[in-house]
């Protein structure tokens, strides 16, 4: 018996992208997005992966991992798969996230004085970025089945709210990691960071195949000498570190969906089972096979 459609979620209904804070959560083969510029927003995928282009890069999520865009770049999809995509993102309202930011950072006496005050904008990095304990990705998936019980508004603006302040300190961890390049003028720091991110995107769009450090490298436009250096003291792992272990999040994300342990280390670049077996142990803690499907991804096929 064919299952009905789902029907994207949005929340609150009637919500304007831009204007207000908002959840959209949606699941399916066909999905088109043309040249979009939208609000600050991060991306999350619940099943499948995702790729969003953004002024020509290939970001692609999965279950891992997040995106964040900034206000006003223009970003493009075009999902046409066989079996059904699921994500979640949020749109946050203009200068919302930057309100929390100034009164984060300023004395209580200058919100008292000036509680209309405008913010300066933020300097978002628009980039694929791993969240191995799902700190944030996990904040941004349970946000909608918590807005759909919400009974009064309070809930859902204070989630909203710690979601922002989650996302600030998270731009912190970035500007701590642009800070350990070895670099004396902050101008090429930043550039040096914005390349190593190129090489990281790229990463996480051609994990599952062969990938040598010159070829990432040549992504970021560095040398593999400067970028094997940059990216270990930025991220502190080393890029091969750095691609074991988005493989092996990858495949566990996949072992959670229902996939056999063989056939999720084929699909991530694994050709050794033992290797994979070990590699995955020491990551997590426990043998692929004693992973269980989600109960989530279960109800979600539903």
């Amino acid at each position: 018996m064919a299952q009905p459609r789902q029907e994207p979620y949005l929340f609150p209904a009637g919500a304007c992208l831009g204007t207000d804070n908002v959840v959209l959560q949606a699941r399916g083969r066909r999905h088109k997005v043309d040249n979009y510029a939208g609000p600050l927003s991060i991306k999350t995928v619940l099943a499948g992966k995702v790729a969003w282009i953004v002024n020509g890069r290939e970001l692609v999520v999965d279950r891992s991992s997040f995106l964040i865009i900034g206000e006003g770049e223009r970003y493009s999809m075009d999902i046409e798969t066989s079996v059904p995509v699921s994500t979640c993102c949020i749109f946050f309202a203009a200068g919302f996230v930057e309100r929390i930011a100034l009164d984060a950072t300023s004395p209580i006496e200058q919100s008292l004085d000036m509680p209309d005050r405008t913010p300066a904008p933020l300097p978002y990095l628009s980039a694929v970025h791993g969240d191995r304990e799902r700190s944030l990705v996990n904040r941004v998936q349970s946000l909608a089945p918590r807005c759909r019980s919400a009974l009064n508004p309070s809930g859902f603006e204070e989630d909203f709210l710690e979601l922002g302040a989650a996302l600030l300190q998270f731009y912190g961890q970035i500007r701590e990691q642009e800070a350990r390049l070895p670099a004396t003028k902050e101008s090429t720091r930043q550039e040096l960071y914005r390349r190593l991110l190129a090489g990281r995107e790229y990463i996480h769009s051609h994990g599952s195949g062969a990938l040598s450090l010159e070829a990432v490298a040549r992504a970021a436009c560095v040398s593999p000498f400067h970028f094997h250096r940059g990216f270990t003291q930025a991220f502190q792992q080393t890029p091969h570190a750095y691609i074991t272990g988005v493989r092996l999040d990858r495949a566990r994300s996949m072992i959670e969906s229902g996939s056999r342990v063989l056939d999720a280390s084929l699909e991530v670049g694994f050709s050794s089972p033992s290797t994979f077996s070990r590699l995955f142990r020491s990551r997590f803690g426990l043998s692929p096979s004693a992973v269980r499907p989600s109960r989530k991804f279960a109800r979600s096929e539903r």
